[in-house]
């Protein structure tokens, strides 16, 4: 049996180490499709982990689940909305569920470069976009992140003029949007899942598509591709979503510290993403692949066969004004890339 002396420091050192940890922390659960591993957004999710838990002094722990553990992208948004999970890494597009306005990020050609992005990323439009959204559905956006450009891939020819897509076959995204965009050159659209990429352009069904490099060569759609332009036609747009409720109960100063964290990974992402974008051309191009690198007034000629069509739907869909709206912002936050 215990002594009483021995029995008194065995209770001093529990209590001191029930004492050490917060009494009441908060656990983040942060939701992601992509995969654990040396990849923009694993990397990002890691920095968005130790920022908070550095800072709040393990107040709040956040718990990360890739690979879609919590579900697709549209799943995790419902969960953040309801408030069963606190923070998921989506693209805007699954978002456009819950909040129709979200559209209006898919112009064609609206951004020339990452760069140009990220600085309209930081424009009082985003913060307003980000504000109404959270007003009509309880999702807060905390930071925007850049998801990658896509670009064209086929195997017929390369693509070096809007003329070029005339007649091919193009999986687009099930997605108006996007079949409008394809549409306007001429070409067929042909909506699908991802899945079916490789099967239908094997069979034939398909003669190209589009994506981002990182998603073309990462899902081996370079296999069955033999032609690819870097045209940077459509970028996609990362959301740091939280779900308010949780964010409301967050003292003032944790809010600070998550905010600031998701900053931060939005940050790691966008650099990594550029910062990638070579290795991932040099990959494709060992694979056989002839890659054509789009110049700016090529990208241009795009734009002017195929933002218009883009543009009357997205008015009737999310108001004239809004579109007028950002494509002012777009061009205010032009000059800044070339110096002027």
């Amino acid at each position: 049996m215990f002594s009483k002396a021995r029995f008194s420091i065995a209770a001093t050192v529990i209590a001191a180490a029930f004492t050490a940890l917060p009494a009441s922390a908060e656990t983040i659960k942060f939701g992601m499709n992509a995969p654990q591993g040396d990849n923009p957004e694993w990397n990002a999710l890691v920095a968005f982990k130790n920022h908070v838990e550095y800072k709040t002094e393990g107040a709040i722990d956040v718990k990360l689940f890739p690979s879609a553990q919590l579900g697709a992208e549209r799943a995790c948004a419902e969960q953040v909305q309801q408030g069963t999970v606190e923070v998921c890494l989506v693209d805007t597009g699954a978002l456009a569920g819950f909040y129709n306005n979200i559209q209006v990020l898919s112009v064609p050609y609206l951004f020339k470069s990452s760069a140009h992005a990220w600085k309209v990323f930081d424009s009082p439009f985003f913060d307003q976009l980000a504000e109404n959204m959270r007003a009509e559905t309880g999702i807060r956006v905390m930071a925007w992140g850049e998801n990658g450009f896509r670009d064209f891939t086929n195997n017929v020819r390369p693509i070096r003029t809007p003329e070029d897509l005339s007649g091919l076959k193009m999986r687009v995204m099930e997605s108006p949007v996007f079949i409008r965009f394809v549409e306007s050159f001429g070409a067929a659209a042909t909506p699908m899942p991802g899945s079916e990429i490789i099967m239908a352009a094997k069979q034939g069904v398909i003669d190209g598509q589009e994506n981002p490099a990182q998603v073309n060569y990462d899902y081996n759609l370079m296999d069955v591709q033999k032609y690819m332009s870097t045209d940077e036609h459509i970028l996609g747009v990362h959301a740091y979503i939280i779900s308010d409720k949780f964010f409301d109960k967050l003292s003032d100063e944790h809010k600070a510290v998550v905010l600031e964290a998701a900053l931060l990974a939005s940050r790691i992402e966008n650099t990594q993403k550029l910062a990638g974008a070579k290795k991932y051309i040099d990959l494709i191009k060992d694979k056989g692949v002839e890659v054509h690198m789009t110049t700016m007034a090529e990208k241009e000629a795009f734009a002017e066969v195929s933002q218009e069509p883009v543009l009357e739907y997205l008015r009737e869909q999310v108001g004239a004004d809004l579109v007028a709206d950002l494509l002012a912002t777009a061009k205010e936050y032009e000059p800044s890339l070339y110096g002027k």
